[in-house]
């Protein structure tokens, strides 16, 4: 049953009050979840603040908007709300400064040694990722896994598998982190500056200027943490 949630921290309390719906059982993927004024009505706010959590859920990748059909619950809804319970759980437990620690020296040297191997397909290639970097900044949307298979790709190129490896294996913590920006990312003039800070990067790789990229990327990470 949905309750009504607290005047205090309205948005938090209906995203955490739908994610405990999902956990629960009572909205499974693929259900279409009641329309906006239903459900302003049972948690008792106003439907801007809805709107709100809707849309943070939606960029979570937790809610789907169909058009012409309504909202549902995508198919990936349990995977990503794992996501973010470990995100909070590295919050509280003083983890995530650590992994953001870990990828600011892995991944500029990365980029480095990257700069040096670089081809023509492999910049195709960072170009059509870019597009849907792109892409997501038209739609006011921000699309987390094309920002994380942009520096994937990149850490690959460097042709080190051991510290590629390493980046790889905190992915998925890389990914909850990111979790915390989406809300901060809504807007088209924050994903402006999101997209030019990859383009930057992306110029750096095309001119095979390893120090620029290494650079580039140290800044670009270290940004992130002084968010924390």
């Amino acid at each position: 049953m949905i309750k009504p949630v607290s005047k205090h921290t309205l948005f938090e309390s209906i995203t955490s009050e739908i994610i405990q719906l999902v956990n629960q059982g009572q909205w499974t993927p693929g259900d279409k979840i009641p329309g906006e004024l239903e459900l302003a009505q049972s948690f008792q706010v106003s439907r801007n603040i809805l709107r709100e959590a809707l849309k943070s859920l939606e960029m979570s990748g937790i809610l789907e908007a169909k058009a012409g059909r309504g909202t549902f619950l995508s198919s990936d809804a349990l995977k990503n709300i794992k996501r973010i319970e470990f995100f909070n759980s590295l919050k509280e437990n003083n983890c995530l400064r650590e992994l953001m620690e870990t990828r600011l020296v892995i991944e500029p040297g990365l980029g480095r040694l990257a700069a040096q191997n670089v081809s023509p397909k492999d910049l195709d290639e960072l170009e059509e990722i870019l597009k849907g970097i792109d892409n997501s900044k038209e739609n006011g949307k921000y699309e987390l896994e094309e920002s994380v298979k942009f520096h994937i790709t990149i850490a690959k190129l460097s042709n080190n598998n051991i510290l590629y490896t390493l980046l790889n294996s905190i992915i998925d913590d890389i990914s909850a982190q990111r979790l915390m920006y989406l809300n901060q990312y809504s807007n088209k003039e924050n994903l402006m500056i999101d997209l030019y800070e990859h383009i930057e990067i992306y110029n750096a790789l095309k001119d095979r200027d390893g120090n620029r990229v290494y650079n580039l990327l140290y800044n670009h990470i270290s940004k992130k943490i002084e968010d924390l």
